[in-house]
């Protein structure tokens, strides 16, 4: 596939072929830029988005994602259990984690992600014993169920990392919420370990995830905000507004 480049990169494609002594046919047809779709190679605008366009973009991430991963880090070894290998001491471990935005009308915690906690998890002994968390969530998954396809790169496509510490959610709070039918209808399975049900697997319980620190990268940084958001941003962004915009593979308005 030929690639078409603007009049400036193809005066300095011409430099280097004089240079080098190298025809200028063979440079454009390298197969290293076939590889790139030209919507792609050479977009048509150089905006990128601003940190809070970026935001309102992480908070439809957020509400949209399923799973991530969390986390955590081990005690110090004079704390660490005798289960746990000596030599993971204060090391974190990252493992994947349902996930959910159940607090969505509460303005305090509708930016915090909703956690079906287990006593058993190695995250939450971890938490327990003082580690802050980190929740790590992409859309790379979700890109490829919504348009059937691979991303030519998924380094293209945008993830986050929120960082805070888990906090218990209060049982008053989980049922004038409907925590657990919103957890639920997200995952289907998690009815296997709800809390206080005699069937439980495991002992659970209900957390959030309080966000005080939010990490975006939107895509290759040429097109893309990277940087870490606003916490007062993070918090104040309405459903509207993540409700009003479109994540990469998913459909505008006027075409749903």
């Amino acid at each position: 596939m030929k690639v078409r480049l603007p009049p400036a990169a193809l005066a300095v494609v011409q430099l280097l072929t004089l240079t080098s002594g190298v025809l200028a046919a063979p440079v454009l047809d390298q197969p290293l830029l076939s590889i790139l779709p030209v919507s792609e190679e050479l977009p048509k605008t150089l905006s990128i988005p601003s940190r809070y366009q970026s935001t309102v973009l992480a908070r439809r991430l957020l509400h949209l994602s399923t799973h991530g991963d969390l986390i955590t880090i081990f005690p110090p070894s004079q704390n660490l259990s005798t289960r746990i290998p000596s030599s993971v001491a204060s090391t974190p471990i990252g493992l994947p984690e349902y996930i959910a935005t159940c607090e969505e009308d509460d303005a305090l915690h509708a930016a915090d992600p909703t956690i079906l906690s287990l006593k058993i998890s190695t995250a939450t002994r971890n938490a327990e014993a003082g580690s802050n968390v980190s929740l790590a969530i992409s859309w790379w998954d979700e890109y490829i169920h919504l348009t059937g396809t691979r991303p030519w790169a998924p380094a293209n496509l945008p993830r986050l990392s929120l960082t805070g510490y888990l906090e218990e959610i209060p049982s008053s709070a989980v049922t004038q919420k409907g925590v657990e039918t919103c957890f639920v209808k997200k995952h289907k399975d998690s009815v296997l370990w709800l809390p206080g049900r005699k069937w439980a697997a495991h002992e659970g319980f209900w957390t959030r995830l309080v966000v005080q620190e939010a990490y975006w990268i939107g895509g290759f940084g040429d097109k893309n905000y990277i940087g870490w958001l606003d916490p007062e941003e993070w918090r104040a962004i309405k459903r509207e507004e993540w409700e009003g915009v479109r994540l990469p593979g998913e459909k505008k308005e006027d075409e749903e």
